[in-house]
């Protein structure tokens, strides 16, 4: 993280056109490609694969993965089913993978996943998509400054815990017997079974999260405008393109965060924030 100062943009505010420091989350946008598609068709039992097609990607590290690719005639067969379908089909889909040996975290092995096309028809969605198989989309074709995104992250996993700190629960006292960091009973003689509302111990922390209405405050494209002295502090240098989320993001540095459009954002304004300065001091 790191902090801007920028003015304040929000007519309705009482300090508006002044000059406010907010912390920001800085995150690492590397490119993804875009290696396939995919139609949804609606059944009685929820959405069902209609027709896919996929193309070879030029990423090397794609052997780590266990996927398979056509060849270029398979390709255009797939390609002709899901132009032929397309009339059925209610939802499309975009199967992209991302790079991570683009940047310096250490792994090299991409993660597949599916984004969904928002287009009015699926026959003109999917000659978006033909125009763009193959090549990388960038974070600009995602948002732009000023709007509004949810964050859907892993938390930092805090392992096996006790029901004092998983639940808060009250400690005993301390003359208790067996134990203290735990519920004095656990259930009744009837019913004689335990229910799942009881506070037990088990995991805590590793769950996937999502926030959402965080603030685009920038899109960079230079890397060196971002990274401070001595670099980031169990991250290092960013080396792409670079997003600035006003507040935190849920996990540590170094796990893959995926950003989606606003889901309750109807109501926000959408103005481009005026950055003033982008602090860039060692944080060691």
């Amino acid at each position: 993280m790191t902090r801007v100062i920028y003015k304040e943009d929000s007519p309705k505010s009482h300090i508006a056109n002044t000059d406010r420091v907010a912390a920001v989350t800085v995150i690492e946008t590397p490119p993804v490609v875009l290696m396939g598609m995919r139609t949804y068709r609606q059944t009685p039992y929820g959405l069902k694969i209609l027709a896919e097609a996929k193309v070879q990607s030029p990423s090397k590290f794609l052997k780590r993965v266990k996927v398979r690719f056509p060849d270029e005639e398979k390709y255009k067969e797939q390609l002709a089913k899901v132009e032929e379908t397309a009339d059925k089909a209610v939802q499309l889909r975009a199967i992209v993978h991302t790079q991570p040996d683009l940047t310096g975290i250490g792994t090299k092995t991409p993660s597949i996943f599916e984004i969904r096309v928002g287009c009015s028809d699926v026959n003109s969605g999917i000659e978006w998509l033909k125009e763009r198989m193959g090549q990388e989309l960038q974070i600009d074709d995602f948002t732009k400054p000023g709007q509004y995104v949810d964050v859907i992250g892993i938390t930092k996993g805090k392992g096996f815990q006790g029901p004092v700190k998983r639940h808060g629960v009250t400690l005993l006292q301390h003359k208790s017997k067996h134990t203290k960091r735990g519920v004095g009973s656990i259930a009744p003689w009837t019913p004689a079974r335990v229910q799942w509302v009881l506070p037990r111990y088990g995991q805590l922390g590793y769950f996937r999260r999502t926030e959402y209405n965080k603030r685009v405050l920038m899109i960079g494209t230079n890397p060196d405008d971002i990274n401070p002295k001595g670099d980031f502090i169990k991250y290092g240098k960013v080396r792409n393109r670079y997003v600035l989320l006003k507040g935190s993001v849920p996990g540590p540095k170094k796990r893959m965060v995926m950003l989606r459009d606003g889901i309750r954002s109807q109501n926000k304004l959408i103005v481009e924030p005026r950055i003033t300065y982008v602090s860039t001091e060692s944080h060691m």
